[in-house]
């Protein structure tokens, strides 16, 4: 389907970007005589692939789970630091998340080349809303501790082995190849959406009824994430070689990223920025806290700061389209994130670090929209699965990162230890600028 050199060929899961799958006029996404050149109808090409019914329902479920993860991040952090005082403790609640991706996202992705996504996302979905109310339960009935929230942290992160590289595999199932950038930085915008408004309305809650309370709207939201999901059809059912050993896909993979240098330029590329500075992330609570004395309105401010950021970044993305130049956009971007890190991490006040937090976030999504996408459009449809699954490994190092981070945040300072985060990312895209130029040619 796709030669080594990375040259993207339209997979047997790709559907065409014109086909309206429930769109069409009066949706919003077309419009009439007169609107456009020649009287043509005019797409809004920001919001072009949600004219594809089955993806507005996959779009609106993503952000019913986004919400409920940026929530229970707020409020899970919060709980941990309340009962610890310790960055360290946070850490090792994150890191639990991301041992269990490492290990079994290669799995996840074969399986999901072999099962028909939706139904996988519906079990995988369920898994969390029942984890999230056994944590409710607990938590409502002061039976929680510490190893309870690490126990639950290891079980979601089995669950997203196997839910993340199906999601990703049945984005591109949905759209055809000319709106597959475009729908990314709409999932993008699902998520930065709620990285705005979820924490900060996890803040107020946390205020108002506690953490108890905070966390029952987690589960609510897990619950309509399933709603969504059901509203969507089964989906392609790609089992070419259903007699074969599930290790021998997961090898034939391998095998595939091994001998395409784009695809493993582009997860060598997205492996150290979320190993080394994602983790900045986890040190909200002890900024909000221990830094700026200024509790959890404080923390919501923080984080919704990174996430208006992410939003203008991922809109931006969506704008743009099938922009011809994102190797070189990826690597600015990237570099950019390192500086603002950087800059971030000695922040005078609460205003100044949300300020410079809008510009972290903006231009990490940036990075990450862009890197998404390359990886996608060079990747045929029989393998999305399993090389998304790598991709998605390398988000389980990020909270494998939070354990030395939390450590060092607690020797050195929270503050000095996003800092030389930022500073290493920032110097090892310099270098891969400089010394890759296909990476700066990649379109």
């Amino acid at each position: 389907m796709h030669s080594t050199s990375g040259q993207p060929q339209k997979g047997p899961g790709q559907k065409g970007s014109g086909a309206d799958s429930g769109g069409g006029p009066g949706m919003g996404f077309e419009g009439g005589p007169g609107m456009g050149p020649g009287g043509g109808g005019f797409r809004l090409a920001a919001f072009s692939s949600l004219r594809i019914k089955d993806f507005r329902w996959l779009w609106l479920g993503n952000l019913f789970s986004f919400n409920a993860m940026q929530m229970q991040m707020v409020a899970r952090g919060w709980l941990v630091y309340t009962m610890t005082g310790s960055a360290l403790a946070l850490g090792l609640v994150s890191a639990g998340f991301g041992i269990p991706m490492i290990l079994f996202s290669l799995y996840g992705g074969a399986i999901a080349d072999r099962v028909r996504k939706r139904n996988l996302l519906l079990v995988t979905q369920g898994c969390m809303c029942l984890m999230s109310l056994v944590i409710t339960v607990l938590i409502n009935t002061d039976l929680i501790a510490l190893w309870h929230l690490v126990a639950a942290s290891l079980f979601a992160g089995v669950i997203f082995s196997f839910m993340m590289p199906a999601r990703s595999a049945f984005i591109v199932e949905m759209v055809g190849e000319d709106d597959l950038m475009n729908a990314i930085a709409l999932s993008s915008m699902a998520m930065n959406i709620s990285r705005i408004a979820s924490p900060a309305l996890a803040g107020v809650l946390l205020k108002i009824i506690g953490v108890p309370g905070t966390y029952w709207i987690v589960t609510l939201s897990y619950g309509l994430t399933i709603l969504t999901t059901t509203k969507i059809p089964l989906g392609e059912l790609m089992t070419a070689r259903p007699n074969v050993p599930m290790w021998d896909d997961v090898k034939e993979g391998l095998r595939y990223v091994k001998g395409n240098a784009i695809i493993l330029s582009m997860l060598i590329l997205s492996f150290v920025p979320i190993l080394v500075a994602m983790p900045y992330q986890m040190l909200m609570p002890v900024f909000a806290r221990s830094v700026f004395d200024s509790g959890e309105t404080g923390l919501g401010m923080l984080m919704s700061a990174t996430g208006l950021g992410a939003l203008v970044g991922s809109t931006i993305m969506a704008f743009l389209g099938n922009f011809q130049h994102k190797g070189l956009l990826m690597l600015i971007n990237g570099i950019g994130f390192g500086l603002f890190l950087m800059v971030f991490g000695f922040a005078g006040s609460l205003l100044t670090a949300s300020i410079w937090l809008v510009f972290v976030g903006g231009t990490s999504s940036i990075f990450m929209t862009a890197t998404n996408t390359l990886l996608m459009t060079n990747t045929p449809a029989e393998l999305m699965g399993r090389v998304m699954s790598l991709f998605m490994m390398t988000f389980g190092l990020m909270p494998v990162g939070t354990l030395p981070a939390g450590a060092l945040a607690q020797a050195i300072g929270a503050p000095f230890t996003v800092f030389l985060g930022g500073a290493i990312l920032f110097v090892f895209l310099i270098v891969a600028a400089l010394s890759q130029p296909r990476l700066r040619k990649l379109s």
